[in-house]
């Protein structure tokens, strides 16, 4: 997207002989063979004046630079360059540079490998091994650029047979790049490898191959797996190796191999569990032990056919192994195998024979006796091999139909305590070992962290023994405060942290407890662990506007404290201070967030931060303003109006913090939030004042200010879906938040609908989303389950998205209670008090809030290609008139975040329709939400056909195509018609959205307006 500073941009249709051009709003629209003219131009003067040194230092900078720009003709045309240097130069230490670039680019030739393009690439890497250079090295790095670029040769015989020649060679480097660049192809394509598996095999069985070779070469064999002959076929080859030598390595590759290949292919599955079990119990050598036992994990991790035996094999090594190492991964396997419940359940069970429960449980029981060993690495294995049987023993309990052996049931009944003091007295022990030794400080330190990841695991379910825990760690940051250990601290304070999160009314019981703690001195001075119990105490927040007032002057006290005030800055941890800040507004704690973040805003000498802090501040004091006028902001209104100023003044800061970034194109959350708050303020204030006014007067059956603010309702709702799903990058927890108040949009509409509109004069319906809420509404109180969700729901004051709902679930019960008796006495007041229910509730500012970085978003290829045709041939006359078609082309990529690097999406879909006049009044209609919403609603509804007949200013036709995506890129092209007023205006839209692989749609932009000049222009 451009904005006005940038001007209006200029297109040539570059699809059929035309004299029109365009402008096209949204849309950066520097083709992609542009920028590939100057990659190339700034590539070919490197090589011609710089020397081979910085040649290379510019060379190295190109992935990165297809990583930006993805797009095809920048991939093909840089590639074909690079192959034009590899074959021409004289410099093989060029050529390295190459190869490494040919490895990083190795996804975008993935992406692209079904194009012809790269033919030419192909040809000018093989030249060297086809012509037989004379210099090995050379012929070593063409056959791994080859192996880079194996997706490509899937039908290139000619090169294969090249690939299987080198493996002859008598220079070992071209040997080895000859085995790399077979293993590539062979894990491409199933023709190779059934070409290419005699080929092994006689090299594997000939005896003047060396070993050394025969162990890389073998490796290949983990991707005979495209059929199930082959991979059985490989399976016996490798078996008889393995009889014919022992050496370590060889061994240790075999078995290796026919771990992937049993995995891949599905066959010997219980045969080569088998085979690791003999080695893991048999083989003299500790190294084959516990290799074993490493690629038994990769087993266990997939498969369901261990039984009751092999666990009770993996017990013994654990119980009767000397090396550490072997008791270590066989403690690891057992954690993996118990993950999956069926075996743990299997071996409680009463079904099972009676002598196999107990030998298991007195394995088990012998584990258990690990966590007091003196050898710590293996407690903590063990701790963590009991907090899964914890976790999954519950999961079994619940389980109904499965009944748990009386020796088990008591074993587990009493093992999550048991577990809880071992794991909290080895962790003591810990800190006394780093005042006594501190060369293992960081070992030491690492197990503690490991410990209390396994108590967080095993107390979460059960509030007594968290509550226990988490006294229990204060207790032993008090104790130990002396020795000053920040990073041992922070370990601790971390765990308080993680506590608060899922439980917060622990920590509102514990919170004066952790105040005391923060006064002290020596905590001031170690910055990690008070900014870990700060971060926890916030999630503890005050119920009511005089708590929060006291809680934010006792914080702010300690804050004070901790960055060292004097005259009204902070000499000290500002850092810290300052994510404290962040922090505050992620808890709802608003007022102490502004109180932070205005300190910082006159001591910073950025503009971009100074940008940011105000926009902070203003935010802040938003959502401030109306939480702390609560209860008499029925009667002011007005006070709504300061909430939006703020929020607008928060949307202007932004607005020039993106001014200094470049940004262009790219939606920005932020700014969306402020818009969607400040309609939410706004909205709220007319409800009220319609409900003033309604409250004063005997309602009409159908009062049209009823009707407005019904709509209001429903229109913000949906304004609140909107803005979720237009990031495709959004976080969960801010993802919950919008669809919470977005439900409590819903709920009020619904109350509106309920009370005070007749059953006669209207349609009544209920929005899907309110469905499980109402299901909790209508709850018995005797349902067990309903009430622990409501229960759970209500406990949870520290996130805005639960407390939310359950005000919502207490809304809903009122509405249902009000039609039931039939008393609709001061619905209007009722309804108000709703209102003002849900607005008492603090916000937490969503974490996508404070994230600045680029979000995936749409990369053209290049600017649409309009091509004119009549009746399905092309003109070339200037005129054109209304009824005339357009051929438009769209090419591009969806450009993912490195947060969503892995994630599938399936297709596009683009909504094009016409309009003969322009539907946007402001230039930068993608900066701003209310633009986009109406773009969105406006092709929707055409996409539907829901468009009013008297709206003359709008065309009645619409193109819609649905593109699927190949490694994120699509090409397509649609027929639609251009209007065209009597001064040879007209303007094409094109909404798009993207389909994931859950099937949700996001609507991540940039949505494109195309027209013509106003002053009519020609070429």
């Amino acid at each position: 997207m451009y904005s006005s500073r940038e001007g209006q941009q200029w297109f040539p249709n570059d699809t059929v002989s035309t004299n029109r051009r365009y402008v096209a709003r949204g849309i950066n629209t520097e083709s992609s063979k542009h920028q590939l003219r100057g990659i190339i131009n700034t590539l070919k003067h490197a090589t011609k004046t710089l020397p081979i040194e910085q040649q290379l230092v510019k060379f190295s900078e190109i992935p990165k630079t297809l990583d930006e720009s993805p797009l095809p003709d920048i991939i093909y045309g840089t590639l074909l360059f690079f192959a034009e240097r590899f074959k021409d130069c004289d410099h093989n230490v060029v050529r390295r540079c190459i190869l490494k670039i040919l490895k990083d680019s190795e996804k975008h030739i993935s992406q692209n490998s079904q194009s012809s393009e790269l033919e030419q690439t192909i040809r000018k890497i093989f030249f060297l091994l086809e012509n037989q250079s004379n210099d090995p090295i050379a012929r070593a790095l063409t056959l791994r650029c080859l192996g880079y670029m194996s997706v490509l040769l899937i039908e290139r015989l000619d090169i294969q047979h090249g690939i299987l020649q080198r493996l002859d060679s008598s220079v070992e480097i071209e040997a080895n790049a000859a085995i790399f660049a077979a293993d590539k192809l062979c894990s491409k394509t199933e023709k190779f490898s059934a070409l290419a598996y005699e080929r092994f095999v006689a090299l594997l069985q000939a005896s003047h191959v060396s070993l050394a070779f025969k162990t890389k070469l073998v490796r290949i064999f983990r991707h005979m797996h495209w059929d199930i002959n082959l991979a059985r076929k490989t399976r016996i080859i490798c078996l008889q190796l393995l009889e014919q030598c022992s050496d370590e390595e060889f061994v240790l590759t075999i078995l290796k191999t026919l771990t992937f290949l049993s995995n891949r292919a599905l066959v010997d599955r219980s045969d080569q569990i088998n085979l690791l079990f003999k080695y893991a119990q048999n083989d003299p050598r500790g190294y084959v032990k516990t290799s074993s036992l490493a690629y038994l994990t990769n087993i266990a991790q997939k498969d369901l056919t261990f039984e009751i035996s092999h666990v009770l094999i993996l017990l013994s090594i654990v119980t009767s192994a000397k090396e550490l190492n072997v008791k270590a991964k066989a403690l690891y396997v057992l954690t993996i195998l118990f993950q999956q419940t069926r075996l743990l359940c299997e071996i409680a069970s009463i079904d099972t024979e009676q002598e196999t429960r107990l030998e298991a449980l007195h394995y088990i029981q012998q584990c258990e006796d690990l966590i007091q060993d003196k050898i710590i690495e293996i407690n903590v294995i063990a701790v963590k091999l009991m907090s899964v049987i914890i976790i999954e023993s519950k999961r079994i309990e619940s389980i109904s139909n499965i009944l748990i052996s009386p020796e088990w049931e008591t074993y587990f009944s009493e093992l999550s305590k048991r577990i809880a003091e071992l794991i909290l007295s080895n962790t003591i022990q810990l800190i006394q070992f780093i005042s006594t030794n501190q060369a293992e400080r960081n070992k030491y330190i690492k197990l503690v962290q490991e410990y209390l990841k396994c108590l967080f695991s095993i107390c979460l379910s059960d509030n007594n023994l968290i509550k226990d825990a988490s006294k229990m760690i204060i207790n032993a940051l008090q104790e130990y405060i002396d020795t000053s250990y920040d990073d041992v601290f922070a370990q601790l304070s971390k765990f308080l942290l993680k506590i608060s999160e899922y439980k917060e009314s622990i920590i509102q019981e514990l919170r004066e407890n952790i105040f005391s703690f923060m006064k002290s001195d020596e905590l001031i001075n170690m910055t990690s662990s008070f900014t870990m119990l700060a971060k926890t105490v916030l999630k503890a927040r005050p119920e009511n506007v005089t708590q929060a007032k006291e809680f934010k002057e006792s914080f702010m006290k300690r804050i004070n404290q901790f960055g060292n005030l004097q005259d009204g800055r902070y000499t000290q941890n500002q850092w810290n201070i300052y994510l404290i800040g962040l922090e505050a507004g992620k808890s709802g704690c608003c007022s102490i967030m502004s109180a932070i973040v205005t300190n910082f805003v006159n001591e910073v000498d950025v503009e971009a931060h100074r940008f940011w802090l105000r926009a902070l501040s203003n935010a802040s004091n938003a959502e401030q303003m109306i939480l702390e006028n609560i209860e008499v902001i029925q009667m002011q209104l007005d006070l709504f109006d300061e909430g939006v100023k703020f929020y607008s003044k928060c949307d202007t800061e932004l607005s020039g913090l993106m001014s200094l970034i470049d940004n262009s194109g790219v939606r920005v959350f932020g700014k969306w939030f402020c818009q969607l708050r400040a309609r939410f303020f706004s909205t709220m204030k007319l409800i009220l004042a319609q409900l003033n006014f309604l409250s004063s007067k005997a309602p009409k059956l159908l009062d049209p200010d009823v009707v407005n603010i019904n709509e209001s309702l429903m229109l913000l709702a949906h304004m609140h879906d909107f803005v979720a799903h237009s990031f495709l990058d959004i976080d969960a927890e801010s993802l919950a938040i919008l669809e919470s108040y977005q439900i409590c949009c819903l709920v009020l509409a619904y109350a509106i609908q309920c009370l005070l509109i007749p059953s006669y004069q209207k349609e009544e319906s209920i929005n899907p989303m309110l469905l499980p809420l109402m299901r909790l509404a209508h709850r018995n109180e005797n349902d067990s389950i309903l009430s622990g969700q409501f229960n759970d729901m209500n406990s949870r004051k520290n996130k805005v998205q639960y407390v939310l709902r359950a005000r919502c679930v207490e809304v809903l019960r009122s509405i249902e209670k009000c039609r039931t008796s039939g008393i609709l006495n001061n619905v209007a007041t009722q309804l108000s008090q709703f209102v003002l229910f849900i607005l008492g509730v603090p916000i937490n500012l969503p974490p996508f809030f404070f994230e600045n970085k680029q979000g995936t978003h749409l990369k053209w290829s290049k600017v649409p290609a309009l091509g004119w045709s009549q009746s399905g041939s092309r003109v070339s006359s200037t005129t054109v008139s209304d009824k005339e078609k357009v051929v438009i082309k769209l090419e591009g990529i969806v450009q993912l975040s490195k947060r969503l690097a892995n994630k599938r999406l399936k297709n596009i879909q683009f909504i094009i329709f016409g309009s003969k006049t322009d539907i946007f009044e402001f230039e930068e209609f993608e900066e701003t939400l209310q633009g986009n919403f109406k773009f969105s609603e406006l092709a929707l509804a055409y996409k539907g056909r829901n468009i009013k007949q008297k709206d003359n200013s709008e065309a009645n036709y619409v193109a819609t195509t649905t593109v699927p995506l190949t490694s994120n890129y699509f090409t397509t092209t649609a027929l639609v018609q251009f209007p065209m007023d009597s001064e040879g205006a007209g303007f094409l839209n094109i909404h798009t959205r993207i389909v994931d692989d859950k099937n949700t749609v996001w609507t991540i932009g940039p949505d494109l307006i195309i027209s013509p000049p106003s002053n009519n222009q020609y070429i």
